[in-house]
């Protein structure tokens, strides 16, 4: 507590501060703290200041809730629970499957091998969507294959063609091998982190 040779109001805000700190400090700290708003106002407001300038110094302080606050000490904010590992599989998973395959397949290694994720968010990530965005690739090179017409002109005749141009309908399988694949990377990015 304070000494008692300072202004009733200064006093009044130190006993304050005291109890606002129990709450948040240490005990050598909150002490510490004390001490030096109580050495700091001795020394501003010198031995006889009138009202107006004790109020003035002490709402230049700021409330003894604020201090308090300022100098709790902070929690340590959590590591993000996705690191090389977890980042390796969502990757994989994604791109993975451009590399003959294997590189899918080493996603689902790093994803079961990880701690990050509980059996559901592994199970959804085994199974939307197998191979990731290289299905995509070979579904939009064959939608491309069967979608190309070819004409053939032999002397005398019509122009014979072959192929058809495609409907709408089978860009949708197309669609899906896209958006699955990304949508399952955010959901197990995310999934990772509030774990």
């Amino acid at each position: 507590m304070s000494t008692g040779t300072l202004h009733p109001l200064a006093e009044e805000y130190l006993d304050r501060l005291e109890r606002a700190a129990e709450q948040h400090l240490p005990r050598a700290r909150r002490r510490e703290l004390v001490d030096d708003i109580e050495a700091h106002l001795a020394e501003a407001l010198g031995p006889d200041p009138s009202d107006a300038e004790v109020l003035t110094a002490l709402d230049r302080l700021g409330e003894p809730d604020e201090i308090v606050a300022a100098e709790a000490p902070r929690p340590a904010p959590e590591p993000d629970p996705r690191g090389v590992h977890e980042w390796g599989a969502i990757i994989l998973l994604l791109l993975g499957g451009f590399v003959f395959v294997v590189g899918w397949i080493a996603g689902l290694i790093l994803l079961w091998s990880s701690r990050a994720w509980n059996t559901r968010d592994k199970l959804i990530g085994t199974l939307f969507w197998p191979g990731g965005l290289a299905v995509a690739s070979w579904l939009g090179a064959a939608y491309l294959i069967q979608s190309t017409e070819v004409c053939v002109q032999l002397e005398g005749q019509p122009d014979q063609c072959y192929g058809d141009s495609g409907s709408v309908l089978d860009l949708v399988p197309l669609a899906l091998a896209v958006i699955v694949p990304f949508a399952t990377a955010i959901y197990l990015a995310r999934r990772a982190r509030r774990r």
